[in-house]
C-alpha cells in the first residue's frame, strides 16, 4: 500500500510491520520522516536510511561513491529470466528509449543476482532529473516495483523510475511499523470519562503529576535540564485503577521542564514494546511543539464579578484577524520580536490609532493561538495544526522556557477588553498537527479509525479527533473551561464544528454558560464528512453562513441582479433553518480561500494600487449588505480597504500576502470611512432595528424595482409605529427609488447614506437607510 502525503515525501507500507519513507530529497537528519509517518497515522520506530543497494533495488538506482549504479532484480520477473538469458538495457529519453536496445553502452551486466550498469555520477549532473526504465533485447519493458511511490506515470500503465540529483540514495528511510496496543477494553474506555485533574499541581506538602493512559504498559516522567534539554531525572509513574498514572514529589516542581515517556506493548509481539516521548496534553505551557512542557500550577480563575461582559450575540460586529497579520506592518513603535508576539499586539491596542479600535467593531475573532506545529519562532503559521489544547503558542511568547506565554496572552486579552473588544478565539478540536502527542498516548482512544484501522481524514489534515470518545471529550471540555476561567475569553469559533458534533458542542455550551453566561459560541458547520444537523438551531450557537458568502458574491457580480437573495438576507431568512437571526454569521471572506476582492477581479486588473472603480463599488455594496443584515456581520481584517492576496487561494504559509498593508488604506480612505460609519450606525440606538433578537420582532415588506434597478425593503416594528426603509441600487448609474405605498420619502428622515441632489435618487452601487413617519 502506498499513501501520499504532501510536504516532503511519501509513505510506502511494504509489509505489516515495515515501511519506507520516500523523501523528495536526501535526508538531512531532520524530523521529516517521523513527521510524515505521524501524518499517515502510523506509530513508527527504528528510522534509518536504507542500504544503497536496497535503494537501487527499489528505486532503480543509487549513488555509491563517485559512481551511480542502475540496477534491476531479475527475480522480480521470474517468468522472463527463468528459461531465457535475456539482455537488459537502460532506457530513457536522452538515449532514445527503445533505441538503446543492443547498444553496449546501456547494457546491464550480471553481478551476483542483480543486473547492473555503472556510470560516473558527474556525467549525469547536467541532467538534473529524468525518467527511466529498463527494456529487454526483445522489447519487453521492465518498470518499477508495484506500487512503489517514487515513480512517474505519464498515462495509465506507462510507469517510469525517476532519477533526481537531490536523491542520491539517502532519500529512502526504513522504519518499523508498531502495532496498536491490545484492543482489550477499548470500547469500554471510549464510554468511560476520565475523572479529576491532570497535568501538574502543587500541594501544600509537595507536588504531583497525573496523566491518563489506560492501556499503557508504563508511563515515566522525565525532568529535563533547562539549558541542555537532556534528561535530568526519570521517575516511574504509578498506575491507578482509573487508568491514570501519578507520581508525587516532596518538593514543589514548578518551573521544571518535563516530558511523558509512554510505553505500549505491541499486540503482534508482546515481547516487544514501543516508547513515545510526548508533550503532556495537560501541560499549561510548552517550550515548543515537541515539548518539553513546563510544570506550572494553574493560575487562579478570574472572579465572576471581574469578567468582561461581551455584547449579546445579536449586537456583535466581528473582525477576524491573525496576530502577525495585524503586527507585521503596524504603524507602531515595535521591535522585530514584538511584531511576532502577544506583547506587540497588547502594546498597539493601547493606542487609539490601533486599526481594530478605529474600525469600530466590538469583537475580534483571533485565529488560533494555542501551540501549533511550526518548527521555529519565525515561521509564519495560521495555527490550525495544534499540538496542545492547553498551552498558548510558544512562538508568540517572549520567553517560552519560562512559560511567559501564559501571562502575555492574559495581558493581550485584557488589552482587548480595555479597548472595548470581546475576544473570540478560533479553536481547532477536530484534528491535531505534528507531532501527534495524543496518538503516543493511545491512538485508537483519541482518534477515529476506519474498518481496517486507518485514521479517518474528514478534516483534510490527516486525522480526526474522535469526539465520541469520552477521553477526547473531557480534554476538549477541560480546554475551553481553562481558557475562559484563566484568560477571560469571551467566546470560541469551532473549526470544522461538524466533526466535533452537536452533542459535545451542546455540552460545551452548558458548561461555559455556568462560568460566563454571555459566552459567544460560533461553529463552522461543515467538514469533508457533512454538515451539522438542523437541530443546531435549538442551541445558542451561531454558524458561519456560506450561503451569504456565495450568494451575495453572485449578486454583485451579475450585470442585472435579481433582488430576491438580498430580500432574504436583509429579512434574516437567508439561512432557512435558523430559529433566531443571530444564528448566522454573515461574511464575504475569511482567512480561508480567496479574498473577496480577488473573486471580483484579477490582480492584473488593478491599476495604481486600486481595482477598477466599478469593482470597488461592488465590493462596497456587498459589505454594506452584510452590515445591514440581521445576524452577526463578520469582516476579515483589511477588508475595509480591499486587502487582496494577489489571487492566491490558500495562503496559510504566505505571511507576505496575508500581512495588512496599512499604507494601502490611504488609497481607500473613502471606503474605510464608509464602512466604519455603517458599523457605527448599526451599533447605535438608531440602528437597533438591524439587530433583531427574534425573527418575529419585525415585519419585512419587499419593495421590488419598478422603472429602474433600485429596490427596497420596508421594516416595520411590531407593536409600534416605527418604520424604516432600506434602499439599494445595484446598478452602475443613479436610480430612482421605487414607489413605496407605506410612506413618502419627502417626509422621511435619511438616517444613513448619501443623499444626492435629485429627490428619491440613489447613487450607483449605493445604499440608503430612511425612517418614515
Amino acid at each position: 500500500m502506498s499513501e501520499v502525503y504532501e510536504g516532503g515525501g511519501k509513505i510506502w507500507r511494504r509489509e505489516d510491520t515495515q515501511g519506507i519513507v520516500f523523501l523528495e530529497t536526501d535526508w538531512d537528519g531532520s524530523s521529516m520522516p517521523m513527521d510524515l509517518v505521524e501524518m499517515a497515522g502510523m506509530a513508527g520506530s527504528q528510522f534509518e536510511a536504507v542500504d544503497p543497494w536496497e535503494r537501487a533495488k527499489l528505486g532503480g538506482y543509487a549513488k555509491i561513491g563517485a559512481k551511480v549504479v542502475f540496477l534491476l532484480e531479475p527475480e522480480r520477473f521470474p517468468y522472463l529470466f527463468k528459461w531465457n538469458d535475456r539482455e537488459v538495457f537502460l532506457t530513457c529519453e536522452w538515449n532514445g528509449w527503445a533505441e538503446a536496445i543492443n547498444d553496449e553502452c546501456w547494457k546491464l551486466d550480471l553481478e551476483g543476482e542483480n543486473l547492473c550498469l555503472w556510470m560516473n555520477w558527474e556525467d549525469l549532473t547536467h541532467l538534473d532529473s529524468f525518467a527511466f526504465k529498463f527494456i529487454t533485447d526483445d522489447g519487453i519493458w521492465l518498470g518499477p516495483p508495484d506500487p512503489f511511490p517514487g515513480v512517474e506515470e505519464n498515462f495509465p500503465g506507462a510507469v517510469n523510475f525517476i532519477f533526481e540529483q537531490g536523491r542520491t540514495g539517502k532519500d529512502m528511510i526504513s522504519f518499523h511499523i508498531s502495532g496498536s496496543p491490545d484492543s482489550h477494553k477499548l470500547d469500554f474506555l471510549k464510554r468511560e470519562r476520565p475523572r479529576g485533574e491532570f497535568g501538574y499541581r502543587e500541594r501544600s506538602n509537595g507536588s504531583w503529576f497525573r496523566a491518563y493512559a489506560p492501556r499503557a504498559k508504563q508511563v515515566n516522567l522525565e525532568i529535563i535540564e533547562d539549558d541542555t534539554e537532556k534528561v535530568e531525572t526519570v521517575r516511574s509513574m504509578v498506575s491507578q485503577d482509573d487508568g491514570s498514572w501519578t507520581v508525587e514529589f516532596p518538593e514543589k516542581s514548578t518551573g521544571k521542564l518535563y516530558r511523558l515517556a509512554v510505553t505500549h506493548d505491541e499486540h503482534d509481539n508482546p515481547r516487544e514494546s514501543l516508547t513515545k516521548k510526548i508533550l503532556d496534553p495537560y501541560a499549561l505551557a510548552t517550550v515548543g511543539r515537541e515539548g518539553p512542557g513546563i510544570a506550572i500550577n494553574p493560575p487562579p480563575p478570574v472572579p465572576h464579578e471581574s469578567m468582561f461582559a461581551p455584547p449579546d450575540m445579536a449586537n456583535l460586529v466581528i473582525a477576524e484577524a491573525h496576530l502577525r497579520d495585524l503586527l507585521a506592518h503596524a504603524p507602531c513603535a515595535l521591535d522585530e520580536e514584538e511584531r511576532m508576539e502577544f506583547r506587540g499586539l497588547s502594546k498597539w491596542l493601547k493606542s487609539e490609532d490601533c486599526y481594530l479600535r478605529k474600525l469600530g467593531v466590538n469583537a475580534v475573532e483571533l485565529q488560533p493561538v494555542l501551540e501549533f506545529d511550526s518548527q521555529s519562532k519565525e515561521e509564519y503559521h495560521w495555527g490550525y495544526m495544534p499540538v496542545s489544547f492547553m498551552a498558548p503558542a510558544s512562538p508568540y511568547a517572549s520567553d517560552p522556557k519560562n512559560g511567559s506565554a501564559i501571562d502575555e496572552f492574559k495581558e493581550l486579552v485584557k488589552a482587548f477588553h480595555d479597548a472595548g473588544l470581546a475576544v473570540i478565539l478560533d479553536v481547532v478540536y477536530n484534528h491535531v498537527g505534528i507531532p501527534n502527542h495524543l496518538a503516543g498516548i493511545d491512538r485508537e482512544l483519541y482518534f477515529s479509525t476506519d474498518e481496517i484501522g486507518r485514521l479517518t481524514n474528514h478534516s483534510g489534515c490527516g486525522n480526526d479527533l474522535n469526539c465520541q470518545s469520552e477521553a477526547a471529550r473531557k480534554l476538549v471540555l477541560d480546554s475551553v473551561i481553562h481558557l475562559v476561567q484563566i484568560f477571560d475569553l469571551d467566546g470560541f469559533r469551532f473549526d470544522l464544528g461538524e466533526l466535533i458534533g452537536i452533542e459535545l458542542l451542546g455540552e460545551i455550551e452548558d458548561e461555559l454558560k455556568k462560568i460566563k453566561p454571555g459566552i459567544i459560541l460560533i461553529a463552522e458547520p461543515w467538514s469533508f464528512r457533512g454538515r451539522l444537523p438542523e437541530r443546531m438551531n435549538l442551541t445558542g450557537y451561531s454558524l458561519w453562513s456560506d450561503s451569504c458568502r456565495e450568494r451575495i458574491l453572485d449578486f454583485v457580480k451579475e450585470d442585472h441582479p435579481q433582488p430576491n437573495v438580498v430580500f432574504e438576507l436583509l429579512s434574516g431568512i437567508l439561512d432557512k433553518e435558523n430559529e433566531h437571526p443571530w444564528q448566522s454569521v454573515n461574511y464575504l471572506e475569511s482567512h480561508d480561500d480567496y479574498a473577496f476582492i480577488d473573486r471580483l477581479c484579477k490582480p492584473d486588473q488593478w491599476k495604481d494600487g486600486k481595482p477598477p472603480y466599478e469593482i470597488e463599488r461592488k465590493a462596497r455594496l456587498a459589505l454594506g449588505l452584510v452590515l445591514l443584515a440581521p445576524g452577526i456581520p463578520m469582516l476579515s481584517a483589511g477588508q475595509d480597504f480591499l486587502r487582496g492576496k494577489k489571487g492566491v487561494r490558500n495562503t496559510y504559509q504566505r505571511g507576505d500576502l496575508n500581512a495588512l498593508n496599512y499604507s494601502q488604506a490611504s488609497k481607500f480612505e473613502e471606503l474605510s470611512k464608509w464602512v466604519r460609519s455603517l458599523i457605527e450606525f448599526r451599533l447605535s440606538d438608531q440602528g437597533r432595528f438591524l439587530r433583531p433578537v427574534k425573527l418575529d420582532a419585525f415585519s419585512y415588506h419587499e419593495v421590488p424595482p419598478d422603472n429602474g434597478r433600485a429596490f427596497g425593503l420596508g421594516i416595520e416594528e411590531k407593536g409600534s409605529s416605527n418604520f424604516w426603509l432600506l434602499l439599494i441600487n445595484p446598478g452602475d448609474s443613479p436610480a430612482y427609488a421605487p414607489n413605496f405605498p407605506a410612506g413618502n420619502l419627502a417626509e422621511a428622515t435619511l438616517l444613513w447614506g448619501q443623499k444626492i441632489t435629485k429627490p428619491r435618487q440613489i447613487a450607483p452601487f449605493d445604499i440608503q437607510v430612511w425612517q418614515l413617519t
